[in-house]
């Protein structure tokens, strides 16, 4: 007879977790997944989750409250139990000794726990790499154009360098058009 499969409440691990964080982390409010721990003095937020489909669990270390869009200033660790006499993480999860793998969490999340969080990223300035694009380009196509013009002077032959010259000169006139629009100027050939 086949087994239902049920995403058990997070309410057990839950429990092994905080015996293992101690007092400073304050619980999960509400019994479901993700599970998050939140830390007052560390200013950071602890979430776990099962990994259905591999058959894991998640820890994600990230600062208290962060946005979604803060994903460059989180932490992971991961733990794959032994799921031998189950059927699935969730039957492991609802029936399994979580108190039996309570030190190897411990391992875990202290070394989770312990690492500083990366520094936000600046983002970069859209214009200001657009520009430093086309600068660039620009140097390459006037040492292009220096090419060029010596083959014609010395009797070279140039059709190469014409085809690369226009292939460099479309490349530059398509970083200008998106410098142009990144300063707000409309661009009358679209």
């Amino acid at each position: 007879m086949p087994r239902t499969i049920t995403k058990a409440a997070p309410d057990r691990l839950t429990a092994v977790l905080a015996a293992v964080l101690g007092t400073d982390w304050t619980l999960p409010t509400v019994p479901e997944w993700p599970a998050v721990f939140t830390s007052e003095t560390a200013d950071r937020d602890l979430t776990c989750y099962p990994d259905w489909k591999n058959g894991r669990i998640i820890f994600e270390l990230s600062p208290a409250g962060a946005a979604s869009s803060d994903f460059d200033r989180r932490r992971f660790a991961k733990y794959s139990p032994d799921l031998t006499g189950y059927d699935t993480i969730h039957d492991w999860l609802a029936r399994g000794d979580l108190d039996a793998v309570a030190d190897a969490l411990a391992v875990i999340l202290e070394r989770l726990v312990e690492q500083p969080l990366p520094e936000r990223v600046a983002l970069a300035d859209p214009l200001q790499t657009e520009r430093e694009h086309l600068a660039k380009q620009a140097k390459e196509l006037a040492a292009h154009a220096s090419h060029f013009a010596a083959g014609l002077i010395w009797s070279q032959p140039v059709a190469d360098d014409a085809q690369q010259l226009a292939s460099l000169a479309q490349g530059l006139a398509h970083t200008a058009t998106r410098v142009d629009e990144l300063r707000g100027y409309k661009n009358p050939r679209l």
